[in-house]
């Protein structure tokens, strides 16, 4: 009940007497988190860093470092390239499809930085997934020489899917939500923090609305 920890940590604020819980329901709970707290700019969002989530991640490696990069007080573990490096070893083996091990943007028409179009078409996808093949094959060669695995590993593409488990207080989560899910971002972080919204939603439903209606895609950092 992450509403209800976030009121009982405002309530304390300003509280003469000691009272650690409340009989509010949650949901009442996050409208008077919004209403005394977020709504009109008001800045306090110390109390929503009381309650925390942690949400467990797959993605491709690029994306991954996004994440870590842009984050304030998050914890991440990350599935290490130094000890699980079999799943490319299976690819070069054939007992794995690339697509199984490494992500390839579909197709589509998109835009770089700049805000210029460009077109990625099938046949761009089927080069990219026999790079992570030759990639895959390079690797599982040093690999049976006896290269360690962080040096092998400097051959991989580096669109493998890593694992991660990844924890934040409510603060946290929102502004990482904040400045990954602006227009400008990339579009593979932009469809993860999607799917990171629907949790953030389910966690803290009145908080979230009064974000989405305010903020989301505004790339306003949460003060």
């Amino acid at each position: 009940m992450p509403q209800r920890v976030a009121y009982v940590a405002l309530h304390t604020d300003y509280s003469e007497t000691y009272a650690p819980t409340t009989d509010l329901p949650e949901d009442r709970c996050g409208q008077i988190v919004v209403e005394r707290l977020l709504k009109g700019n008001r800045g306090h969002y110390g109390p929503l860093e009381h309650p925390s989530l942690s949400i467990a991640v797959c993605a491709d490696h690029n994306t991954i470092v996004q994440m870590r990069t842009h984050r304030i007080g998050m914890s991440f573990d990350v599935q290490s390239m130094r000890y699980t490096g079999d799943r490319i070893v299976r690819v070069a083996k054939r007992e794995l499809q690339p697509e199984d091990v490494f992500y390839v943007r579909p197709p589509g028409t998109y835009q770089d930085r700049q805000g210029d179009r460009y077109d990625w078409s099938q046949d761009d996808v089927e080069e990219s997934l026999a790079m992570a093949l030759s990639s895959s094959i390079d690797y599982a060669r040093l690999r049976e020489r006896g290269v360690s695995e962080e040096q092998a590993r400097q051959v991989l593409i580096t669109s493998y899917y890593q694992n991660a488990v990844v924890t934040g207080n409510l603060r946290s989560w929102l502004h990482m939500l904040d400045v990954r899910l602006k227009h400008d971002a990339q579009y593979e972080i932009r469809a993860l923090m999607e799917l990171i919204a629907t949790e953030v939603q389910r966690w803290a439903p009145e908080v979230y609305s009064w974000w989405a209606s305010h903020r989301k895609g505004k790339a306003i950092l949460a003060p």
